[in-house]
């Protein structure tokens, strides 16, 4: 990875331990009915980690979220303008 952000705010203190993140993601499992099945959710870190907006290993450029807590959620969309690499389930 570059040192150099890609994300108009970003800064060395945003990088996300993977404690937090996993945290966050035992948390949104809880909740069953609002995310997607473990097949989709793979696809979904397949094409973020492949993308070049992913900034620090963990974050989206474009929508300054932790990449693996967003593909999460089946009413998340890929924020790619113009060319998101995954959509919304329904």
């Amino acid at each position: 990875m570059s040192g150099k952000s890609l994300c108009k705010g970003c800064v060395e203190s945003v990088i996300v331990t993977e404690e937090v993140i996993e945290e966050l993601i035992k948390e949104m499992e809880e909740q069953p009915n609002l995310i997607v099945s473990e097949e989709v959710y793979q696809e979904r870190l397949t094409a973020c980690e492949g993308c070049s907006s992913l900034q620090y290993g963990t974050t989206c450029a474009h929508s300054g979220c932790i990449v693996r807590y967003r593909a999460k959620f089946k009413n998340k969309s890929c924020p790619f303008a113009g060319k998101p690499k995954w959509e919304k389930v329904s």
